[in-house]
């Protein structure tokens, strides 16, 4: 851990991250609470949901060549900039519908921030120490959960959207600022002329090596699964919250706060596993347990058992999070990272999409309590048929966790996030 925090470039990154994901938080009870407030109804929560999935599903593949081509860094630091200025906007919008489109241009900008700095972490850290790199990182995505909707929840609350929204806008400048103080060492750029006579060549090449994997395409299989049954729930937890529990926004940011203390712990223990020998049946196992804690939080009434739940959620999200991550970095060649995180959100953002809006919408003729529980039964069963049917890594993926990085297109081999997990 010590090299890690050594890392004057790895720790740039971070702390960027650190910075726009804290107002990234506050603007997520911001929205909830400005939509929800004018409308009164868990379908606009779904449908808020939706605008901000279908940027991913339009520019996953794009996004993931231009971040191969240009500059990692440059990417972020475009999508901290574009923004600033959404979320400023934001308070000053009446429309409901202005308001969906902005939302719909922020998530634009996650998903071009994200999958860049997911791909730029194997170019600064080495790949004996992946695996704590990604779990440094879900150390302080934890954190940011825990302070981020604690604070969220008072300032909404106190102060109102608007402050919220702005206070998320100094973030994102801040972490533009951050990125552009080190010289981060990344791979060279190509020519922006031979970029674009090849650009759908790369788009298309990255789906069919992707596809190509039977160990990545079991992946992404499963995680669609998965996102079937977990998408659907950050609104509908809204609603069981305000609603059926009968708390205010300060209490509901608390109890999403819990769930990044969870995450702290499930951060630390993954943090001291140098390797992971079969990240995927770990994922399996967690989601099992995950839908049986959901299924235990549709039945609960107390505020103090949504409080250990929701704990216990984070650090079963942090768990998924980090074996994920940790598989498709070591599995991809690093020239290919940027197309095939990119393509994960087009290749999962239509069922992300019909989740978001079936749910609400079957809450609201069945009630939020039934389908959570049904969902929560789901994904039990679909995590224990998961852990017990996924692939095994092969030999040459093993010598790769052990500490030899793969070298471009070293053969077959090359098998192949942050996705589905968490309610906040």
């Amino acid at each position: 851990m010590k090299q890690l925090l050594a890392n004057r470039n790895f720790m740039a990154v971070w702390a960027a991250s650190f910075v726009s994901g804290l107002g990234d938080k506050i603007a997520i009870l911001a929205f909830f609470s400005l939509v929800y407030n004018r409308t009164g109804n868990v379908a606009s929560l779904g449908l808020l949901a939706a605008v901000q999935v279908l940027p991913g599903v339009v520019l996953g593949p794009f996004a993931g060549v231009l971040i191969d081509r240009w500059s990692r860094r440059g990417v972020m630091v475009a999508s901290d900039l574009l923004s600033v200025a959404t979320v400023c906007v934001i308070p000053l919008v009446d429309s409901l519908a202005l308001v969906y489109v902005l939302a719909a241009v922020l998530a634009a900008g996650r998903h071009l921030s994200g999958p860049a700095r997911l791909a730029l972490i194997p170019d600064l850290v080495p790949n004996d120490q992946l695996n704590r790199g990604n779990a440094l990182f879900m150390v302080s995505q934890n954190v940011i959960l825990l302070v981020g909707m604690a604070a969220g929840g008072v300032i909404v609350a106190g102060l109102g959207t608007a402050v919220a929204f702005w206070v998320d806008g100094g973030t994102f400048a801040a972490s533009a600022l951050l990125l552009l103080l080190p010289r981060l060492q990344e791979p060279a750029a190509c020519d922006g002329e031979a970029a674009a006579r090849s650009r759908w060549h790369d788009v298309r090449h990255g789906a069919v090596w992707l596809w190509g994997r039977p160990r990545l395409r079991y992946a992404v299989l499963f995680l669609a699964l998965v996102t079937m049954i977990t998408a659907m729930q950050p609104p509908l937890v809204y609603e069981f919250i305000t609603r059926l529990l009968g708390r205010s926004e300060r209490e509901l940011g608390l109890i999403f706060a819990t769930a990044g203390l969870g995450g702290l712990l499930g951060a630390g223990i993954a943090s001291v596993f140098r390797s992971l020998h079969h990240p995927l049946r770990t994922v399996g196992w967690l989601v099992a347990i995950d839908g049986a804690l959901l299924t235990l939080f549709a039945l609960n009434r107390n505020l103090a058992v949504a409080l250990l739940l929701f704990a216990l959620f984070g650090a079963i999200s942090t768990g998924i999070q980090v074996n994920l991550a940790t598989f498709l970095q070591r599995e991809t060649p690093p020239e290919k990272r940027g197309r095939v995180f990119g393509w994960l959100s087009p290749l999962l953002g239509p069922v992300t999409l019909l989740s978001v809006l079936a749910g609400p919408v079957v809450a609201g003729w069945a009630g939020v309590v039934a389908v959570l529980a049904v969902a929560g039964a789901c994904e039990v069963l679909l995590g224990v048929a998961g852990a017990l049917s996924a692939p095994r890594p092969d030999r040459r993926s093993e010598e790769a966790m052990a500490g030899n990085p793969a070298d471009g297109e070293a053969g077959e081999g090359e098998d192949d996030l942050k996705a589905m997990a968490g309610r906040a």
